[in-house]
């Protein structure tokens, strides 16, 4: 069975949380945040308590892919593929993680493009990657 982990992106402090610091029921960085996380009718929530009104985190999950340097690729993710930047989403309509290209030229991920693709950055830490969400 494939193994549901997940990061998290602060859009207000601008940070990524990785899926170790998200395993604990709260972690307190150097940004004095706490942070919680919880599984609500199918729906991860992950919050941060510092102040009377809860931030909400993003949170990426991993698609069980790894890069040619052995990265593991998350949902949100900018990918380098064929000479070209693609993200990294979910597709509801398959029920699939698939690779998106500016064109809109879907690719499905898996074992075969674990030699050909590299992560350079993602959407949240480095949106000047790709013009397109």
């Amino acid at each position: 069975m494939r193994q549901l982990k997940f990061r998290a992106w602060d859009d207000e402090a601008k940070k990524m949380y990785s899926p170790e610091a998200l395993e604990q029921p709260e972690i307190e960085d150097s940004t004095k945040k706490t942070i919680y996380s919880y599984l609500s009718f199918g729906v991860l929530y992950i919050y941060d308590f510092r102040s009377e009104e809860p931030v909400e985190f993003v949170p990426m999950q991993y698609t069980g892919w790894y890069d040619k340097n052995k990265n593991e690729i998350c949902e949100g993710d900018v990918v380098q593929l064929e000479g070209a930047l693609h993200q990294v989403i979910w597709s509801d309509e398959i029920a699939s993680f698939i690779i998106l290209s500016h064109d809109g030229m879907v690719m499905m991920g898996g074992e075969y493009l674990a030699d050909n693709i590299e992560i350079v950055g993602n959407i949240y830490e480095d949106p000047g990657l790709i013009s397109y969400r």
